[in-house]
């Protein structure tokens, strides 16, 4: 069903000439991440040969998936870590690209800046958000909580996110395409006015890198 989904979101991607579909790489929580790679192998050659028949890419976020308790090892999504990426590349890397947020680094305490420099030619949309790290939280519940309790989506800006540097590494990588404001901030989200309020900060934030 899922895969029969993502075929039609396709099609109509191509029937709008849109050039990018994203979606995530999941697994199976009774697997271990490598168990779901082999999975992978059976099952994504079919959607990446319907996305090259309609001359799509597929962009897939490097989210790891995880926002409770009872979710397996490693999140619901495959493509978080360098490890993951490079299996996928190496397979699918002519269709297959990052829909990259550099948040998500952030939790997994993985180098933004090589990340870039290593995957950056297959970045092919980036998402800019935020991520704060609550110490307190991270005393309390340390990091095999994988992020419940500690990590905190905020705006651009307001987390542990260099942005100069971000930027600095993804225009030395050459990536000249879309940069998307993902507004995930609570303290920005109880009313209109500080949605709109939460997006002109994160407009002035990444402004000065934008053209």
């Amino acid at each position: 069903m899922v895969i029969g989904h993502l075929k039609r979101v396709m099609d109509a991607a191509s029937a709008m000439g849109l050039p990018l579909v994203n979606t995530f790489m999941g697994g199976d929580a009774a697997k271990t991440p490598d168990q779901n790679w082999e999975s992978a192998l059976e099952i994504w050659p079919d959607i990446v040969r319907h996305a090259q028949d309609r001359g799509l890419k597929i962009t897939i976020e490097n989210c790891p998936m995880l926002f409770s308790y009872d979710e397996w090892p490693g999140g619901n999504n495959l493509a978080t870590t360098p490890h993951a990426w490079r299996r996928i590349l190496e397979t699918w890397g002519g269709t297959i690209g990052l829909n990259f947020d550099p948040s998500h680094l952030v939790l997994q305490m993985i180098d933004i800046q090589r990340f870039i420099r290593e995957f950056g030619p297959h970045i092919l949309h980036v998402q800019a958000k935020d991520l704060m790290i609550d110490r307190e939280g991270l005393y309390e519940r340390g990091i095999l909580s994988a992020g419940i309790g500690w990590q905190i989506p905020r705006l651009p800006g307001l987390g542990e996110v260099d942005w100069g540097v971000f930027f600095g590494e993804l225009y030395r990588a050459g990536y000249d395409g879309d940069i998307i404001i993902e507004h995930e901030d609570r303290g920005f989200e109880k009313t209109d006015e500080l949605v709109k309020r939460g997006f002109l900060l994160a407009r002035n934030v990444l402004r000065p890198y934008v053209v």
